[in-house]
């Protein structure tokens, strides 16, 4: 009896051992799990999101952990760095947006990376397992490591085809295009220090050597730190990392210096377009105005029955020169007849004959006198002339105009006539206040109202 119940307590410390080390087991199986899709963000610049199927969107942040399948969308001008397991990272760089897909254990884990826009650098730093994936596809590319480090860039060119370019920096990268028809290309295998280009038909370029002064800063400075973590790539020493981010930076500098300069250009160009712009309007203010000044003047002296043709122009109008005088005809000098007869009677009758003649010749004295007394005034100087035979000189006026206390302008009318307005240029509002039809009879001024 006694060994029959010695038997059946070691049979229940079995049992309970068993259960505790499947608990164990189980336990230990679950952690691995757990940390196989532990998958965490650890540094961002600037600013990205998170879009995850249950929550919708959240900001990344340093120490957040995310899920197999969230996708992630990092800014312009910005970079996210999160980490897998504890010997996996992806270093996104602006303008970037991926998906995460993480499963299985550490003897079988599945990770892949979708990338749909922008540039990843993936560091895989110790060789995976047999039954282990390490994947990064593109639209028309996958590309499958055990153990590297390699970029993924997504590119348009100059015909508006997207493309995919990887650059290997450590180890080998299977890459295999995706045909237009799905279905996968050959695989070939890229090694360290190469880089290769699949085109969006599925075609590739020929393997060449990295060309690192092509590379990006984000990238070059991701390199520079896993240079400093003791990672090598090939192709390139430390030393010219850092020498290829100081020229960058430099460019970097340039080109913020060229942008600001154009900028200010643009906002010179601005300004001075618009002060164009405005003189133009200014201009054609004028101008619209004048021509109003002009038809209202014009109107005005139509209604006051003058030829608006006459109308003076000019700012200031000059004086008319003074008329020459005209001198009248001056008829010729009046002849007296000789009495032929007077002579020939006092040769043929003698004394009495020459008195008669004598006096005749009195006689004919004092109608020489007379003579003397009608001959045209014309005959004598001009000191000598009476007034009456000089013309008289016109008899005019001054108008004066007079626009903002100073003189506009000035005609001379003659007496009786009728002054014309003249053209105000600048057109101002306003008129002048004065009856144009009135008749000038003395000087007159005129002013502007």
């Amino acid at each position: 009896m006694l060994k029959q119940m010695s038997y059946k307590k070691i049979i229940i410390c079995v049992c309970a051992a068993v259960a505790v080390i499947a608990v164990a087991l189980v336990v230990l199986l679950s952690k691995k799990e757990e940390a196989f899709r532990s998958i965490m963000v650890y540094d961002v610049e600037g600013s990205a999101v998170i879009e995850r199927e249950t929550v919708g969107s959240m900001d990344a942040a340093e120490n957040l952990y995310l899920e197999s399948g969230d996708r992630v969308s990092v800014a312009a001008e910005s970079s996210m760095r999160m980490k897998l397991d504890d010997d996996k990272y992806v270093m996104a760089e602006a303008d970037t947006v991926f998906s995460v897909e993480a499963e299985g254990t550490d003897a079988d884990s599945k990770t892949k990376i979708c990338l749909e826009q922008g540039a990843i650098t993936n560091e895989i730093q110790h060789p995976l397992s047999e039954g282990s994936q390490y994947e990064t596809s593109t639209p028309n590319s996958v590309m499958a490591v055990r153990g590297t480090i390699y970029r993924v860039e997504l590119y348009v060119d100059e015909n508006g085809d997207q493309n995919t370019k990887m650059c290997c920096f450590q180890g080998k990268v299977g890459v295999s295009p995706i045909l237009p028809d799905g279905t996968y290309g050959e695989e070939i295998l890229v090694p360290a220090g190469s880089e290769v280009t699949v085109h969006k038909d599925g075609t590739m370029d020929e393997v060449k050597d990295i060309a690192y002064e092509e590379l990006p800063s984000q990238a070059i400075e991701n390199l520079i730190g896993m240079a400093q973590d003791g990672q090598s790539m090939a192709g390139i020493s430390p030393e010219e990392l850092t020498q290829l981010a100081s020229e960058a930076e430099d460019v970097s500098e340039v080109s913020e210096s060229e942008a600001q300069q154009t900028e200010q250009a643009e906002q010179s160009e601005t300004v001075e377009a618009a002060a164009e712009n405005a003189a133009d309007e200014n201009t054609d203010e004028q101008v619209q105005a004048k021509a109003d000044t002009g038809k209202k003047a014009s109107a005005q002296s139509a209604e006051n029955g003058q030829d608006t043709s006459t109308s003076k122009q000019p700012v200031e109008q000059p004086l008319p020169q003074p008329q020459p005088q005209v001198q009248p005809n001056t008829p010729p000098k009046a002849v007296v007849p000789v009495n032929n007869s007077n002579v020939e009677n006092s040769n043929a009758d003698g004394g009495d004959a020459q008195e008669e003649n004598n006096g005749n010749d009195s006689a004919d004295d004092e109608s020489d006198d007379d003579s003397d007394d009608d001959r045209s005034d014309h005959d004598k100087p001009d000191k000598d002339k009476p007034d009456h035979d000089k013309p008289s000189k016109p008899v005019t006026y001054t108008v004066t105009f007079m626009y903002q206390g100073k003189v506009f302008a000035t005609q001379t009318v003659l007496v009786g006539e009728s002054v014309s307005a003249p053209m105000l240029m600048p057109a101002q509002s306003g008129e002048w206040d004065f009856d144009f039809t009135t008749k000038i009879e003395a000087n007159t001024t005129i002013s502007w109202k």
